[in-house]
């Protein structure tokens, strides 16, 4: 006998979403078991090697032919409210936590900061380019690393290497 694939669908748009406090609960119970195994050494090189492979076998291209924009517009869609929930109660103090080292890098890089100009050009390079850099250099080098696991210092923040010999700017001819 064949599987019913409508009564299959309507099952489980049934019956999940009522198992959502079943999931909440178990999810709660190994939230300390999942960050223990999310931050091993050996969880880091799984996905290393899986990462690999899937860029291999072209998994991520593979897995989005059958993906359509109106079912990337219907996600959206199903997740506005979570996503309104999210942003407006847990993010906030997530997000500032994690913003606070890059802005005190950027106040550090803006106090060194040569005057404007009236030459756009030379305002990027002398004023934004300090600052992208700076920010690159702090985000390869951890500064928002966890607490917990180990947050390093900002890097040091002496003046920015101009650019190097042979350097064409975008801004210049």
């Amino acid at each position: 006998m064949p599987i019913d694939l409508n009564a299959a669908m309507q099952k489980y748009a049934t019956v999940t979403p009522q198992m959502a406090n079943v999931w909440q609960q178990r999810a709660t119970q190994a939230a300390q078991k999942w960050e223990a195994n999310a931050k091993s050494p050996q969880t880091e090189q799984y996905w290393a090697q899986r990462v690999v492979e899937a860029a291999q076998n072209q998994a991520r291209l593979r897995g989005l032919q059958n993906v359509t924009a109106a079912d990337y517009s219907a996600g959206v869609q199903a997740g506005i409210q979570a996503y309104q929930n999210k942003v407006s109660t847990i993010a906030p103090q997530k997000w500032m936590n994690k913003f606070a080292p890059y802005a005190q890098i950027i106040d550090q890089v803006v106090a060194t900061l040569p005057p404007k100009t009236t030459d756009v050009a030379t305002n990027v390079m002398n004023r934004v380019v300090p600052i992208a850099v700076s920010l690159r250099q702090a985000k390869l080098q951890g500064v928002v690393a966890r607490a917990g696991i180990g947050t390093p210092a900002p890097p040091a923040l002496g003046p920015t290497p101009g650019p190097t010999p042979g350097f064409r700017s975008p801004f210049t001819r």
